[in-house]
């Protein structure tokens, strides 16, 4: 997919990436939670777990399987991935951030309670040389 983007785009076109960190689902399995954490998955679990089991296993399994993922990147392993497909400059950027105007407020963060897209993304974007 990458390498198709990176076809398609114009010389010096950018190209933007939000997706699931790894990261994220890492340390919502440690033992020790921020209140964030602890609210996200009390909202998952809300939200989509049926049993409403109030467990970061549950969570974790429901976020990877409901929405069918089959690959949870980390911000390394997608600058790597951008980079082998011919991408240059790759930065992370905040969700809804940008230093190109026409990639600003892109990613919809009213669809999740205050904090949780943020929690959950990350965001890289790349230049085609």
């Amino acid at each position: 997919m990458l390498q198709q983007c990176h076809r398609v785009l114009k010389k010096n076109g950018r190209i933007r990436i939000s997706t699931p960190d790894l990261r994220f689902l890492i340390a919502l399995y440690s033992d020790s939670k921020s209140e964030l954490q602890t609210d996200y998955i009390r909202w998952a679990s809300d939200s989509y777990i049926k049993n409403r089991e109030y467990t970061d296993t549950m969570v974790i399994n429901n976020f990877v399987r409901a929405w069918g993922h089959l690959f949870i990147y980390d911000a390394k392993t997608l600058a790597r991935s951008l980079d082998l497909s011919g991408f240059v400059d790759v930065v992370a950027c905040k969700i809804n951030e940008s230093e190109d105007e026409n990639l600003r407020e892109l990613e919809n963060e009213e669809r999740m309670p205050a904090g949780f897209l943020q929690l959950e993304t990350f965001t890289l974007e790349a230049r085609r040389p």
